[in-house]
């Protein structure tokens, strides 16, 4: 079922827009999500823990929003660069967050565009395998990959891919929604943000490579807030000697 299934990286920031258009079928469902975002950010609850609770619904927005993209043709790797310059001229007062957003925003077009190609070209994603998600919730495309996947191993590092790639989106929300003022968050409210999204790219970037989707980089990778652990490069190398980078991209 899932045999050739597009990437589900994140969309969401270059979609926010989606929530101001009037004609746009995702905008109400779009902005819901986004205040529940913007409501957890401005509460104490625990981020990673609350974020998860959203992941259902993160997961159907997404599969609807790659459908829309890919008949809009949008250019994504141009909505990426503007987001990028926009929070750069934002790095005055949060240069910490806007350092780790970036890295987050570049981890993630490292991957669409391994999968997409580097014009990040959504016309080239099988449809198909979109409208056969159909309305499947993500824990259940969870317990399909347990299962569709052989080696659980590889099974796991997959799930914690998609677990990361979630939480950065939403983490990334959080960010933008805190550069564009369109929240009030306390100082320690931020560095909370900071390690969710430092925790959330390194898990992302470091899977991202044990699986092989993208090349290993000859240097360290570090963040503004903390560097990469040590012990993803022991695990990348015992993947890479089983071959799981290769049997993923088959």
């Amino acid at each position: 079922m899932f045999d050739g299934a597009p990437s589900i990286d994140s969309i969401f920031l270059p979609m926010k827009e989606m929530a101001r258009q009037g004609n746009n079928p995702l905008r109400l469902p779009m902005r819901s999500f986004l205040n529940k975002v913007n409501d957890l950010l401005t509460s104490r609850k625990n981020l990673p823990e609350h974020a998860a609770a959203l992941r259902d619904e993160q997961f159907s927005l997404r599969l609807k929003a790659m459908t829309w993209l890919i008949n809009e043709d949008m250019d994504m790797a141009a909505r990426f660069k503007e987001l990028e310059h926009a929070w750069t001229e934002k790095e005055a007062d949060h240069a910490v967050l806007v350092a780790n957003m970036r890295f987050a925003l570049h981890a993630q077009m490292e991957s669409m565009q391994a999968i997409a190609g580097p014009k990040l070209d959504l016309s080239q994603l099988d449809r198909s395998a979109l409208d056969a998600l159909g309305d499947l919730q993500f824990s259940q495309f969870e317990s399909a990959l347990m299962v569709g996947v052989p080696n659980q191993q590889a099974a796991h590092v997959l799930i914690g891919w998609l677990h990361a790639s979630m939480d950065m989106e939403v983490a990334l929300l959080m960010g933008d929604a805190i550069l564009n003022e369109e929240v009030n968050a306390t100082p320690a409210r931020i560095v909370a943000l900071n390690r969710f999204l430092v925790n959330a790219s390194q898990t992302y970037a470091a899977s991202a490579r044990l699986l092989g989707l993208v090349r290993t980089a000859e240097a360290p990778i570090t963040l503004a807030a903390e560097p990469i652990p040590a012990s993803w490069a022991k695990g990348q190398k015992r993947l890479a000697d089983q071959g799981l980078g290769d049997w993923l991209r088959l």
